[in-house]
């Protein structure tokens, strides 16, 4: 095997290249059909529903929890527009939330969070007559951002997103158990690990930044809590050698390596971090104040939130560099400098 360079150079330097993806041993379609998962594909599978037309939506790899929210989400517009029944398979085409084994009874890792969005199974799907299944690319006309609250993406996840009643059950223990109300406390969404090294991502906020948009909305609001939500443990360490009791947390798997989210060795692990990532979410969107950086989990926040109060203060420090290299040193060099220089 060809040895690349620069590939070995950058899961070095970006640890969430390092994240893997399990693999089933028996599928459901052929595998050429989910080795073809780039493309648009036009499939027949049997005989059943002749006049039916359903639309496989699926993405193979993906990326975070909510990316792969907003993916769907975009493709139910498309569904609906040519009048086709749209069915989530992420069980054929893995993510890096599937499992092995089955969790609550199913093997497709949408079906672990979320309803099918219609009442047609994906067995009965692989025996009819008419099936597209959709490429994992993006395309034209895609909403990169849940945030602005497109008419027709909240349109379609009224419609076809219904959450598990034991996620939504797990939510109101929480919010109960911590005292969590939006009057009272205020919402923090602080992203770590390597997002503050990747080439063309927005930048995370430095402590510094964190700190002064705190205190400044604190004392103006008159918070009394802190509901956290980071994945790195170094950003929850800091809030609570600051700010102490006021900080409130849940107990979510946490790692200064992004592979860990997919590689920690825990039973139903990359199960437990989507559903930790949903419950976290859902707790924001009760809140009525967010402070963050740009991310999809602060704009899903707001996007399910029936708060037309919600406010998102973002703390913007634009994109990283597209080169690897110099995105990899920009955001250490400018979080040590001082401001007046241009650092966070």
């Amino acid at each position: 095997m060809k040895f690349n360079l620069k590939k070995y150079l950058y899961q070095k330097m970006f640890d969430s290249q390092n994240r893997s993806i399990v693999k089933k041993k028996k599928l459901s379609i052929s595998e050429k059909i989910v080795e073809n998962y780039k493309e648009l594909q036009m499939c027949t599978f049997g005989e059943k529903n002749k006049k039916k037309i359903f639309y496989v939506i699926q993405r193979k790899v993906g990326g975070g929890f909510f990316s792969n929210l907003l993916y769907v989400l975009n493709h139910f517009i498309l569904a609906e527009k040519f009048n086709f029944i749209p069915v989530i398979d992420m069980e054929n085409f893995e993510g890096f939330y599937n499992e092995e084994f089955k969790v609550n009874g199913t093997l497709n890792s949408w079906e672990y969070y979320f309803d099918q969005a219609t009442n047609f199974s994906l067995k009965e799907v692989y025996k009819s007559k008419n099936v597209i299944i959709t490429s994992n690319k993006t395309f034209k006309n895609y909403k990169y951002r849940a945030f602005n609250k497109y008419k027709d993406l909240n349109r379609v996840f009224i419609k076809y997103i219904k959450v598990k009643k034991n996620i939504t059950n797990e939510v109101e223990k929480i919010i109960k158990k911590l005292n969590i109300n939006k009057k009272n406390t205020i919402g923090l969404h602080w992203r770590g690990t390597d997002h503050k090294f990747l080439p063309n991502h927005p930048q995370p906020p430095s402590r510094k930044q964190i700190f002064s948009k705190l205190e400044k909305i604190i004392k103006k609001r008159k918070f009394d809590k802190i509901f956290v939500v980071t994945e790195d443990p170094n950003n929850l360490k800091i809030l609570l050698k600051k700010y102490k009791s006021r900080i409130l947390y849940l107990s979510s798997f946490r790692s200064s390596k992004s592979s860990e989210f997919s590689n920690f060795r825990r039973k139903n692990h990359r199960y437990k971090v989507g559903k930790e990532s949903l419950i976290e979410a859902l707790i924001l969107s009760r809140l009525e104040y967010l402070i963050c950086s740009e991310s999809n989990i602060s704009d899903f926040a707001k996007f399910i939130s029936f708060n037309k109060k919600y406010v998102i203060d973002r703390i913007f420090n634009y994109r990283n560099s597209k080169n690897s290299l110099i995105s990899y040193l920009n955001w250490k060099l400018k979080s040590l400098l001082p401001s007046f220089l241009g650092g966070y």
